[in-house]
């Protein structure tokens, strides 16, 4: 029997429910009414609006990550997130021609300090460090010029929450929450980072991030991490993480975050995120005088280098403090892909404490306390990863772990996954949908991210492929993706003193 279209949400998110026939189940629709609108200058603009408080999420969104840098300038989408933060020719400054002034009279000095101590083989270290110090005096000098925390402070005497930032490996976004009546300020101060953005204090910015990568490397196992990282991408630039390179870190110039801001903040690689009680007419008009201002950029080309096929088997070992630990790890396809829900869902009937890893592995064999998998589903790659923590202490082996995670993959090429796993995570993942639908905040960042990457309803066509996953679905692309030829092993054991 035919059922009837559904009606899209209410404004407050209430899911309707509609049949064709008395008794018979409804399929649901869980489509928010999102208005999204296009400025001449490409920035895209979503609205939601969600009567309740007079308040606003308020986020906007870049097209642009760790993938978008390149051998000799990696964490710089990072480091430039950090930057934003520094002021604009318009913040964060009292007076702007001065320290300016400066600024040149610091890159050239620095400038000099980087030949030194980069560009030679045999440089003059004395004549850096002299340099280097000059250019600290400057430094310095500039602090009577600079107004600490301008923008943070701007938003938050305005009624600012949830003050933030995030770079990952393909998505920048910045956010806040405001009262109804001050989302402008949020439009102004973001429309002009986006176009007269300055990076002040960029050298001592450099600093704090490299100490937080210092500190990351502190962390037991996080090089060993980044190793299999970079080895399971061999060719893509997914191969580095966000915060890039320390090498790279140490090199990046001032110009190269310049450089990298013109071509990539641009409004037409950009979203603004609206959600809460607002009149949709009142912010497009504000979007539009605001951001609508900002002249569009060059169009962002797609990165160039995708993974190839791995065709082998690859092995990576380490040594360390961190617990021994067993990873296989699968590449697999990016976001949109008609089999990326079937391995979604294999990843979560593996996982979980209802999962099959846990009753076999923990429960059954007693191999490891800890076992998980999961698929992650990238704009330009995908990656399927079973890790577990062979118990050592009860004289479990790594290669006795490892055995055991192939075992449980051949049992689902063999004999598939029953009807009643498969309606659990489905199930599962339709509720953890309904959850979200109801935090402003996390909607707002889910639209957003959607919108980058394949279209704001994405998330909600990608639940409607979920709920069409057969079982016969999941045993295909364990089959085809999960095999020897396509893995990379990575096998650390623990070894205090390393």
């Amino acid at each position: 029997m035919k059922r009837t279209l559904l009606l899209l949400f209410t404004l407050a998110l209430f899911v309707t429910f509609t049949g064709a026939a008395a008794g018979q189940p409804a399929k649901k629709d869980y489509r928010p009414a999102v208005r999204l609108e296009t400025l001449d200058n490409g920035m895209r603009v979503l609205m939601l609006v969600k009567p309740g408080a007079p308040r606003v999420v308020c986020h906007v969104y870049y097209r642009v990550g760790s993938i978008n840098e390149r051998p000799g300038i990696t964490g710089l989408a990072h480091l430039h997130e950090h930057m934003m933060f520094k002021g604009t020719r318009m913040m964060g400054v009292t007076d702007f021609a001065k320290d300016d002034a400066l600024n040149r009279k610091i890159d050239a000095l620095m400038a000099q300090v980087y030949r030194e101590r980069y560009w030679k083989l045999q440089g003059d270290m004395a004549r850096a460090d002299a340099l280097a110090q000059e250019a600290l005096g400057l430094m310095n000098e500039e602090k009577q010029y600079i107004i600490k925390d301008h923008l943070w402070e701007t938003l938050m005497r305005n009624g600012g929450t949830g003050l933030n930032a995030s770079t990952s490996n393909e998505i920048t976004g910045y956010y806040v929450t405001l009262p109804a009546n001050k989302v402008e300020l949020q439009m102004v101060l973001e429309a002009d980072r986006m176009q007269n953005a300055y990076y002040r204090e960029f050298y001592s910015e450099k600093e704090v991030v490299m100490e937080e990568r210092r500190l990351s490397e502190n962390s037991p196992g996080a090089l060993f991490e980044e190793q299999v990282n970079s080895v399971f991408f061999a060719a893509s630039p997914y191969s580095w993480g966000v915060i890039g390179w320390m090498d790279d870190l140490k090199k990046v110039t001032r110009a190269d975050l310049a450089e990298f801001h013109d071509r990539y903040y641009v409004p037409n690689n950009a979203v603004a995120v609206y959600v809460g009680d607002f009149d949709p007419a009142n912010v497009l008009a504000m979007a539009r005088k605001h951001f609508g201002a900002v002249p569009r950029g060059a169009d962002i080309e797609p990165i160039r280098t995708w993974e190839p096929a791995q065709n082998c088997e690859k092995r990576v070992t380490g040594k360390g403090p961190a617990p021994t630990s067993v990873q296989l790890l699968f590449h697999t396809p990016p976001g949109g892909h008609a089999d990326v829900a079937a391995l979604d869902l294999l990843g979560e009937i593996l996982t979980g404490e209802t999962g099959r890893l846990f009753k076999s592995l923990v429960k059954g064999k007693e191999l490891t306390t800890q076992s998980t998998a999961r698929n992650s589903a990238m704009l330009y790659a995908g990656r399927f990863q079973l890790s577990a923590l062979p118990k050592t202490q009860s004289g479990v082996t790594p290669e006795q772990m490892e055995a055991a995670l192939w075992d449980e993959l051949e049992q689902i090429k063999k004999g598939g996954v029953r009807e009643d796993e498969l309606a659990r995570v489905k199930n599962r993942r339709e509720a953890m949908v309904t959850r979200r639908l109801q935090q402003p905040a996390f909607l707002a960042m889910m639209l957003g991210r959607s919108e980058i990457a394949r279209g704001w309803d994405s998330m909600f066509r990608d639940l409607d492929e979920i709920l069409k996953v057969t079982t016969d679905d999941v045993r295909r692309v364990a089959d085809k993706y999960l095999g020897r030829d396509n893995v990379t092993v990575a096998v650390y054991t623990r070894e205090m003193g390393k």
